[in-house]
């Protein structure tokens, strides 16, 4: 029998704190570290494996509001140009079936316009892009503070 997902990182959770841990030497505080840091991202990992794909779903959504928010409100020179019709495209093309390269894609069209607005946006863009990133991203930012509040990373 194949062991599924959760029994494999529970398994290599074990390997690490009964195996690897007791054998660092005391000195190895960096190493001691490290493998304290991995337990417990793995620990988070099994607790969130279930509810991921419909988080990074969000994430792909929000990512194509916030997306389809600057295209509509962004205009400038040419690279301004280019840089929306690139994030319209990526906007476009985001079928939610690769959803994490979508995200990127997503992402990495905002980086760029956001980079050919300070280059050749006009002034109204360049307020507008602002405030709509500041006020969208607040609510994602919350999104992930609740995401992540179950393992004490945050206070709410």
């Amino acid at each position: 029998m194949t062991p599924n997902v959760d029994e494999r990182l529970a398994s290599v959770v074990r390997a690490l704190t009964e195996v690897i841990l007791p054998h660092l030497p005391p000195e190895a505080s960096l190493a001691q570290e490290q493998a304290h840091l991995c337990i417990g991202h793995l620990q988070i990992l099994r607790a969130q494996i279930d509810a991921a794909p419909a988080f990074e779903r969000e994430e792909l959504d929000d990512a194509i509001a916030i997306g389809t928010a600057l295209a509509a409100r962004i205009s400038g020179g040419t690279a301004t140009g280019q840089a929306r019709e690139a994030l319209t495209s990526a906007i476009t093309a985001a079928d939610g079936v690769h959803v994490r390269a979508q995200y990127q894609a997503i992402n990495d069209a905002i980086a760029t316009l956001v980079h050919a607005v300070g280059a050749d946006g006009d002034s109204a863009s360049k307020a507008a892009m602002t405030s709509t990133i500041l006020e969208m991203e607040h609510g994602r930012a919350q999104k992930d503070r609740k995401w992540f509040a179950p393992f004490g990373f945050d206070t709410l």
